[in-house]
């Protein structure tokens, strides 16, 4: 074999060793490329994953529960667990709930070991199956959302406006009321099956009011008697005075010293009671009494002659068995840990009385608004410019009633749009509304005994001084007509209460709860 030929057999057969050794080296490099490169793609998806968790993508969709077929989200549950918190949250000062803390760590109650966390996350889980019920229930009823539109549409401008003022974005505020899964989309898909549930649920409970017979209304009244009955009675308080228990010095009283001043409190206390009780005894009156011995006649007080009140449960509990033991009209002394009571029953009835049905709109005049150095803010009683002005408004308004068609469902919706009393969505009305109900120069011209349906007027209500009631103002009323006694809307509230909840009940059972691994990201 030639030179040249047996240096061709070799090229053929094979890469010489130092060619081999370069191929594995660029293969190696090759591999490392790769798995470099797979690792770095590893790597990126994972960052990606995470920062895609901490913005809780995952954690917002995932289920926190199924109510029959039905999946709510762990944002859709956060709804309803932040209602329930915030409305806890309000009193926390009251109720010992610390907003600082994790709901986890804070008993809700001791003795069964229950958190807060368990008592908001069983109050949402119920709150969203009762809407998702009933709104279910409004659709197989033939409602719709478009009925509910108005109210959404007038919901998120409300929010809105809210927001603002607190220099937050719309969707930030929800975050800061219902937890940070919250989102514009899922706050107002929920604010709409709330309006639907309330749509059904209104509808159901007026079918069931307006229904009962009044045999029904009168068994009802023949066992509860106790909670329909007007009660009349008369009463004197006679506290115990406080006694000082510290000399001139500030220096505190020996005991035996701080008890004698105690026993002379009361007695005189007993002293001035018993005097009453002989007086009343012999004719004067309860309020001759109130007079005489300058008694406290604020609200919670008792000093009250002839008082009426409906059910016995209005009587305060410090005397109420005492006095419906008593024979009608024979006053006794009653002895409590902080004084006496002087009292006497008259009697009880069931008050036949009609109540009135009366729609109303309410123009108040401007005021402004001061602070003092207590920061305590006071609102001043209207100039007479500002009664000017409302006048003027009111006059105008009752001008637009009388070129219309001078009907219910007219002023009904003037009162709609004008009327700044919380009444105006209603269409201003007052249904059921017994004789004392209204301010005073309102609750006159409801209750003339000359009054006729149809009949439209104005009154003033002036404010009172350091009053809270927002009814100062002019008043256009229309009035509609007599209704029945207060007696029969209660029975027909606590019948209609009864037979709703037993209602609402039967359809929750369509949509048994299953909680779902998304209530791990709620209240920790």
């Amino acid at each position: 074999m030639s030179a040249s030929r047996e240096k061709k057999q070799r090229q053929s057969s094979g890469p010489s060793e130092k060619a081999l050794r370069a191929q594995q080296e660029q293969a190696a490099r090759k591999r490392k490329t790769i798995i470099y490169s797979v690792i770095g793609a590893v790597v990126a998806v994972l960052v990606a994953a995470l920062l895609v968790w901490r913005s809780g993508f995952f954690q917002a969709r995932a289920t926190a529960a199924t109510l029959g077929g039905e999946t709510i989200t762990t944002a859709e549950l956060s709804y309803y667990y932040h209602s329930a918190r915030n409305s806890i949250a309000a009193y926390g000062s009251y109720l010992g709930f610390d907003t600082t803390k994790s709901d986890e760590d804070q008993l809700y109650n001791a003795a069964d070991n229950v958190t807060y966390r368990d008592h908001f996350l069983e109050t949402a889980l119920n709150a969203a199956q009762e809407h998702l019920t009933l709104a279910r229930e409004a659709e197989k009823a033939g409602h719709t959302e478009a009925e509910v539109k108005e109210n959404l549409d007038a919901n998120i401008a409300a929010r809105k406006s809210e927001a603002a003022s607190y220099g937050m974005s719309y969707a930030a505020y929800l975050k800061n009321l219902y937890g940070t899964y919250m989102t514009p989309a899922v706050y107002e898909k929920l604010t709409t099956r709330y309006l639907m549930a309330n749509l059904v649920s209104v509808e159901k409970y007026s079918e069931l009011f307006d229904g009962y017979s009044q045999d029904e209304l009168d068994s009802y009244y023949q066992e509860n008697a106790d909670t329909l009955d007007t009660f009349e009675f008369s009463c004197l308080y006679f506290p115990v005075a406080t006694v000082d228990t510290k000399d001139a010095d500030g220096n505190a009283l020996p005991e035996e010293d701080v008890q004698k001043l105690k026993d002379e409190a009361k007695e005189a206390a007993k002293k001035n009671a018993e005097e009453a009780l002989e007086a009343v005894k012999d004719g004067a009156s309860f309020q001759s009494q109130v007079e005489k011995y300058e008694l406290s006649t604020s609200t919670s007080a008792n000093n009250v002659d002839h008082a009426k009140v409906v059910g016995s449960a209005s009587i305060s509990s410090s005397y109420r068995e005492q006095l419906l033991a008593l024979a009608e009209n024979q006053p006794e002394l009653v002895e409590s840990d902080n004084g006496y009571y002087v009292i006497a029953y008259h009697g009880r009835s069931l008050s036949e009385d009609l109540t009135r049905d009366v729609r109303h709109i309410l123009v108040r005049p401007e005021t402004e608004t001061h602070t003092d150095e207590n920061g305590s803010s006071h609102e001043e009683a209207p100039t007479d410019e500002a009664w000017a002005a409302a006048k003027e408004k009111i006059d105008a308004i009752k001008a637009e009633y009388d070129a219309g068609e001078k009907t219910e469902d007219a002023f009904a919706e003037l009162a709609k749009k004008h009327s700044a009393d919380s009444s105006a969505s209603n269409g201003g009305l007052y249904d059921r509304s017994p004789d004392g109900y209204f301010v005073p120069e309102f609750n006159s011209w409801v209750f003339d005994a000359s009054r006729q349906p149809g009949d439209v007027g104005i009154v003033q209500h002036a404010k009172e001084e350091d009053a809270t009631s927002g009814y100062y103002g002019y008043h256009l009323l229309y009035y509609v007509g007599e209704n029945e006694p207060v007696w029969m809307g209660s029975a027909r509230d606590a019948l209609a209460d009864a037979a709703h909840d037993q209602w609402s009940e039967g359809l929750r059972e369509s949509y048994p709860i299953t909680q779902g691994s998304g209530v791990n990201y709620l209240g920790k």
